[in-house]
């Protein structure tokens, strides 16, 4: 029996507006669309991508529908995403005047330059590269 070989990994995160919030990551981050439910008009659900780098968005609503089970009542996060880059300074840059800075440009004790964001949502996106 051959051993599973696990792919990747794709979080889905729970958010008030599906449309609004793939709009802020195409806008401030550069994502693109791959898909969404439905095709047009006030989505459920959609799925972006940049740089290899995939995120699912649903909405409270519609992952009720789903998966009542998950008892999900509020949306936002418990936790922080941590997405390594190249080019760090140039995408802070861009960034620091149009999005929520939740912690500021720094170099860690482990050799990280790294800052991060809080989108609309309250979803907390770490972004770091190697210190030169």
């Amino acid at each position: 029996m051959a051993t599973p070989t696990l792919k990747s990994v794709t979080p889905n995160l729970i958010v008030h507006d599906v449309n609004k919030t793939v709009d802020y990551y195409a806008t401030h981050l550069g994502f693109t669309i791959l898909a969404t439910v439905p095709e047009e008009g006030t989505l459920n659900w959609a799925m972006i991508a940049r740089d290899g780098v995939s995120l699912m968005f649903q909405s409270l609503e519609s992952i009720h529908d789903d998966l009542p089970e998950l008892g999900i009542k509020t949306v936002g996060a418990s936790g922080t995403f941590y997405i390594a880059i190249s080019g760090i300074d140039d995408l802070y840059q861009s960034l620091k005047d149009k999005v929520d800075i939740a912690s500021d440009m720094r170099t860690t004790f482990y050799g990280k330059k790294e800052f991060t964001i809080k989108d609309i949502n309250g979803y907390f996106i770490m972004f770091a590269e190697d210190a030169a």
